[in-house]
């Protein structure tokens, strides 16, 4: 094989923050790696996207890299590495810090991808790595603000990957892209709609799209892994399903242990589990956010603000539901003064604060927290509850369930 003009960069060692995905948008639309016709490619690409899900960055780019060395003509290398650059900027504080990186290795998979249809004709591969790769520069383009230009990526994408089933109905992967497309349109979340206003986009199809990523959960050989956690991420954030979004990331986690952003999931699940009465999860709350915190530090990565601040704020529920009020308190003041100024979380965390106080007798104290509550966001029925604490103080009695959250949050708010 011919050696490649392009640099292949050494493996990279991820130190620093961890940002979790800023939507589902953005993370689902990363394409995974359909090979047909050449076993060494795919078993190699296989296991690179597994490294690359456990959070083992640099093996993951040691193997995309060997691609890239030994096959410069196709796009495997080029677009699966681009893909561990833009996971790992998914989890980490700089998260530009790979841009250049992930724009350059997803030009030259568009390049080699339409220098084999030059050369050999069309066909459904190459079609859907062109799919693969516009895919992920819109999400790359969303999550960056470039709305527009990802808007037209996006659309570039659905074009390949509907013509590439036109060409092979039985490449089952590329419905990924597809029914991701299908139900996040039906959803209209708020990153679409002033897209829709200049583009025609589809209605969407929300059945139609869970149809098709369970059909790649099931069938698919290597979008499966995305359509995991696709299903997972939707039924948590979008479904709100919390029972069932716990028992797929579970699964998730037994497959990817090394992975912190499975493990926050699972812990956002257990702490909706929570919320809504579930009574067995109070000292997991505790556990998680511990063992979390642990294996970030063991990697010597610092967590990013808005994953530091809600995992101290769920210890300290946890702790204020197991009777630790020492420790309740302090993990609640701590998330007060570190929270961003408009944190949905700021109101149940000032709420207890006041509970608190007026347990301890402290009145005046619990008055100022309950005002304080009220200034924020209304989330589980917080304000019609410091309202009535306002007038006779909390005496200890504790509802089984709070109101629901209706609001559609997105993994940075879950």
């Amino acid at each position: 094989m011919g050696q490649s003009s392009e640099t292949v960069h050494q493996p990279v060692t991820l130190q620093g923050t961890i940002t979790v995905p800023r939507t589902c948008f953005c993370l689902l639309l990363l394409a995974a790696l359909p090979v047909q016709g050449n076993p060494d490619i795919a078993s190699t690409a296989q296991e690179a996207l597994d490294w690359m899900l456990n959070e083992e960055y640099a093996r993951a780019h040691a193997l995309f890299g060997s691609l890239i060395t030994a096959y410069p003509e196709r796009p495997e290398g080029y677009l699966g590495r681009a893909m561990a650059y833009w996971d790992a900027s998914l989890i980490l504080e700089d998260e530009t810090q790979y841009d250049r990186e992930i724009h350059r290795l997803i030009k030259q998979a568009i390049r080699v991808s339409e220098d084999r249809i030059k050369a050999h004709g069309e066909s459904a591969e190459m079609f859907f790595w062109l799919g693969s790769a516009y895919g992920l520069r819109a999400g790359l383009g969303m999550v960056r603000g470039s709305i527009f230009e990802g808007a037209v990526d996006g659309l570039r994408s659905e074009e390949f990957l509907s013509a590439t089933l036109a060409l092979d109905s039985t490449l089952v992967d590329a419905h990924f892209g597809l029914g991701l497309s299908d139900y996040v349109i039906a959803r209209k979340p708020r990153l679409l709609r002033m897209v829709n206003r200049f583009f025609s986009l589809p209605p969407g199809d929300r059945k139609g799209g869970l149809a098709r990523l369970d059909r790649v959960a099931r069938e698919g050989t290597y979008c499966h892994r995305h359509a995991l956690s696709s299903r997972a991420l939707i039924e948590l954030y979008y479904e709100k399903d919390a029972g069932e979004a716990r028992r797929r990331f579970g699964d998730l986690i037994r497959r990817y242990p090394n992975s912190i952003n499975y493990r926050v999931r699972y812990l956002d699940a257990l702490f909706a589990l929570t919320v809504k009465g579930k009574q067995d999860n109070r000292q997991t709350l505790i556990d998680s956010v511990q063992s979390i915190r642990n294996l970030a530090q063991q990697r010597g990565w610092k967590l990013d603000r808005w994953t530091h601040t809600k995992l101290t704020f769920i210890e300290g529920l946890g702790c204020y539901l197991t009777g630790q009020t020492d420790r309740a308190e302090e993990h609640m003041e701590a998330y007060v003064q570190q929270a961003e100024k408009k944190s949905w979380l700021l109101g149940p965390a000032e709420l207890i604060l006041g509970k608190l106080a007026d347990l301890r007798g402290n009145r005046q104290r619990a008055i100022v927290h309950y005002k304080r509550a009220l200034k924020q966001e209304d989330v589980w029925g917080t304000h019609a509850r410091a309202g009535r604490y306002l007038k006779r103080p909390f005496s200890g009695q504790e509802p089984v369930q709070r109101p629901p959250d209706l609001v559609r949050r997105y993994p940075e708010r879950p």
